[in-house]
């Protein structure tokens, strides 16, 4: 299951130090219902998988990043549906109605803040999330 997380564009980043504590580069795994979380240093492992896409490798002004799973500048998302398979090639369609059988996908692009309080917005992605296959 992808989670798609930006923020507020109104809200103002959080400081240097927290997002450096959030950079995790080991995956999480979430532990079976009802199984109580383990504190010893190799927890079991599940099916569930928690972990960050690097999505960030470079600043709004072109220089490399470290951290690259988050960027503490104002953002948004702007997600569109979309059918990888069509032939038409019509990217974004917002009329799906008559399409049967189509399998849709999302589109998400995260849209950052560049540098100054009126800098340009500087595009990364698309994140592409693939469709469901009912009954998976």
């Amino acid at each position: 299951m992808y989670q798609i997380i930006s923020s507020a564009v109104v809200n103002t980043p959080p400081p240097a130090y927290l997002l450096k504590l959030l950079h995790n580069d080991k995956p999480l795994y979430v532990p079976a219902n009802g199984v109580r979380s383990s504190t010893s240093a190799n927890p079991p492992i599940t099916d569930t998988k928690e972990d960050m896409m690097e999505i960030f490798g470079q600043d709004v002004t072109g220089q490399p990043r470290t951290e690259r799973k988050l960027m503490a500048r104002r953002n948004y998302a702007a997600i569109v549906v979309y059918d990888p398979e069509a032939v038409n090639g019509s990217f974004g369609r917002t009329d799906m109605h008559g399409i049967h059988g189509a399998k849709l996908s999302l589109a998400a692009d995260f849209m950052v803040q560049g540098e100054g309080a009126y800098g340009n917005v500087v595009k990364y992605g698309p994140v592409v999330v693939p469709s469901l296959e009912f009954g998976r």
